[in-house]
């Protein structure tokens, strides 16, 4: 059953996106019998995991909840650095510097990396300074101006004009200040500053 298991990462557990019955989770781990549960995932099933761990101590269940951070967005409170992450900044650092060589190729060339992160910057901000490509990275944790002297097109513009090619990296929740609607499960929908259009 586990001969090939190496070849298959975390995918052999599965996964799912929320939805399940706090009650029903807790009845099966009743009728199991289990002494242990351990919640794989970010801060959706942590928060998960606290609800299932609160109800199994309101009907004395001596199960044990144990939270593993894997979450590429590197954003569950208290940890440094949770599993994924380091792969994710990896795998963005490639698509930074394709973005570089595209806007090298041509005058005033202009690299657009979008990077996944949800409301957090961390995969963003980390692969934007370990690829030396970086001339502009956008966060969500730090509203950026667009337009004016000090906003982010001025800043562009100054870039083309020195070096003729600019490299933006764009987090994935960058820009909700200006673009943002609400999405499914209570997340926000992210639309962000690398959907922004603008004449140049």
């Amino acid at each position: 059953m586990v001969d090939t298991i190496h070849l298959n990462g975390g995918s052999i557990l599965g996964s799912s996106r929320g939805g399940s019955d706090v009650g029903d989770i807790v009845d099966s781990i009743e009728t199991m019998d289990l002494d242990f549960l351990f919640v794989i995932g970010g801060n959706g099933s942590h928060a998960g995991a606290l609800a299932i761990d609160l109800m199994c101590r309101a009907r004395n269940m001596k199960t044990a909840i144990v939270g593993i951070p894997k979450t590429i967005d590197n954003d569950i409170l208290l940890l440094d650095r949770t599993f994924g992450f380091q792969t994710a900044v990896d795998e963005a650092i490639k698509a930074i510097r394709c973005g570089a060589i595209e806007a090298r190729s041509a005058k005033n060339g202009i690299g657009l990396v979008r990077l996944m992160g949800r409301q957090s910057g961390f995969i963003a901000t980390h692969a934007a300074l370990a690829s030396g490509e970086v001339d502009c990275c956008l966060i969500p944790e730090i509203n950026t101006p667009l337009a004016g002297k000090g906003g982010v097109l001025s800043h562009i513009r100054r870039v083309l004009n020195k070096k003729e090619h600019a490299v933006i990296v764009v987090a994935e929740g960058a820009g909700q200040d200006i673009l943002g609607t609400a999405g499914p499960r209570g997340f926000p929908k992210s639309g962000g500053a690398a959907f922004y259009r603008r004449r140049w």
